[in-house]
């Protein structure tokens, strides 16, 4: 099953197989209807290429771009900031990670890459999720042949309410 946003409606496909048949069934489902008063209607669904891309690219934090999805700063959610990285292919892994003081997940959407926690290295492709304790140095870095994307999820109502330290800099927001 899956569903489009059409204005205030979201239409929903889903495929029903008998034996020698299949139904292709289509329904649609006020927005309104998803949520008690629907009144977050306009913000349940983000779409990646919608949001600013952000990035880091410094010779000692490494490259990254990333897109914040779900987050206090653009949409009505609290304890939650969701987003996707993408760290891209042939550049260099940063000598350090970087800290910050609210644990984090990754969920690996595509590609092949290591992640370095606290020392520990270990390789990562589509599929793994990993979870980063807070205040636990850490990067990633790509070794395939192809980005390497994931999600990343934080208990914080906003991305900008994660505080990053880099080893050996200031604090960095």
């Amino acid at each position: 099953m899956f569903g489009t946003i059409l204005s205030d409606t979201l239409q929903f496909q889903s495929t029903i197989t008998t034996n020698d048949d299949r139904l292709m069934v289509d329904y649609l489902l006020p927005i309104s209807k998803i949520t008690d008063a629907g009144a977050y209607a306009n913000e349940m669904f983000t779409v990646k290429n919608d949001c600013e891309t952000q990035e880091w690219n410094h010779p000692h934090r490494g490259y990254v771009k990333w897109w914040e999805l779900i987050n206090g700063d653009i949409t009505s959610t609290t304890g939650i900031t969701m987003g996707i990285a993408e760290v891209p292919v042939g550049v260099s892994p940063p000598k350090r990670g970087h800290t910050h003081d609210a644990e984090e997940v990754y969920y690996f959407l595509s590609g092949i890459g290591r992640v370095h926690i606290d020392g520990v290295e270990t390789d990562v492709k589509s599929g793994i999720s990993v979870w980063i304790p807070a205040h636990a140095e850490h990067f990633c870095h790509n070794t395939g042949p192809e980005p390497l994307k994931l999600l990343f999820i934080f208990a914080r109502d906003k991305f900008s309410n994660v505080h990053y330290c880099f080893p050996g800099e200031t604090e960095f927001k």
